[in-house]
C-alpha cells in the first residue's frame, strides 16, 4: 500500500520545482507557496523536530495550533510522516479567548 508521504516523495523527484501548494490572499494573490521539494524539506524538518524535541512516536497525538495557511499543512503531513495522529484547531482569538481556550482544553483531554 502507498502512502501519500510516499506519493509525494515520488512526485518530488519526477517535478521538484512544480508548484505544489499556493496560499493566497483575499484578492487571489499568492501570500506563500511550496513546490514539492520545498514542501517536503519542510516536512522533514518539521518532523525531526517532534521526533527529537517532543519524543513523538508512532499513535501520539498532536494538537496542532495554527492560523489557516501553508504552515499547518506542513505540520499535518509532518505528523503523518511519523505516524502522529494530527489534531488541528483554530488558536484562540481575542474575541471569546476564554471560550476557544475552553474548547481548546476539552479536545486536548478528550485527545489524552
Amino acid at each position: 500500500m502507498i502512502s501519500i508521504i510516499d506519493e509525494l516523495e515520488t512526485r518530488a523527484q519526477k517535478h521538484p520545482e512544480k508548484l505544489l501548494y499556493s496560499f493566497l490572499d483575499t484578492k487571489g494573490r499568492a501570500k506563500e507557496s511550496y513546490t514539492y521539494q520545498e514542501f517536503l524539506d519542510r516536512v522533514g524538518s518539521i518532523a525531526f523536530h517532534l521526533h527529537t524535541t517532543h519524543r513523538l512516536t508512532p499513535g501520539d497525538r498532536a494538537i496542532l495550533v495554527y492560523p489557516p495557511g501553508l504552515e499547518m499543512i506542513c505540520a499535518f503531513f509532518a505528523c503523518i510522516k511519523l505516524g502522529v495522529i494530527p489534531v488541528p484547531v483554530y488558536p484562540p482569538s481575542a474575541k471569546g479567548f476564554h471560550a476557544s481556550a475552553g474548547m481548546m482544553g476539552f479536545i486536548a483531554k478528550n485527545c489524552d
